[in-house]
């Protein structure tokens, strides 16, 4: 397996990987939940509470009645939504106004370096450790 070269290798792997995730729960919600499969008929403040609402009930159904989790097997073809879609509107980077995506690149920046410092510190704390288990002589070695 490949490892992240550099912070921005690791930041772009972990935000693909939560990306996906987030993408496999609207997947879930939409098969679930028709109402996001409409054109929002609220006003943004309803809007924005929507999918949180919609998961507390989810996760409600699936804790107390596991049966009903069958619904969520649906099929995605009869939704019409291919994978990778979430059907989310308005996540064009830039929003926000003058000045914006400089912050956002300085706090991307800044998430990325703190990963990178924690990624090498475990990757450090896993060298260690292999080294440690290699000096030790296993149980075949101590019989000789």
């Amino acid at each position: 397996m490949l490892r992240p070269a550099n912070k921005e290798e690791l930041y772009n792997l972990r935000h693909a990987s939560l990306r996906n995730v987030i993408e496999q729960i609207f997947g879930i919600l939409k098969r679930c939940f028709r109402i996001l499969l409409l054109p929002p008929e609220y006003v943004l403040n309803i809007q924005a509470r929507i999918p949180s609402a919609l998961s507390v009930i989810h996760n409600f159904i699936t804790i107390h009645d596991p049966g009903e989790s069958e619904l969520d097997k649906a099929d995605e073809a009869d939704i019409g939504f291919g994978a990778g879609d979430t059907g989310v509107v308005g996540t064009e980077l830039g929003a926000g106004g003058p000045g914006a995506q400089g912050d956002a690149g300085n706090l991307r920046d800044n998430i990325a370096e703190a990963m990178w410092v924690d990624y090498q510190c475990i990757q450090g704390e896993r060298e260690v450790a292999m080294e440690d288990s290699a000096d030790t002589p296993s149980i075949s070695d101590e019989g000789e």
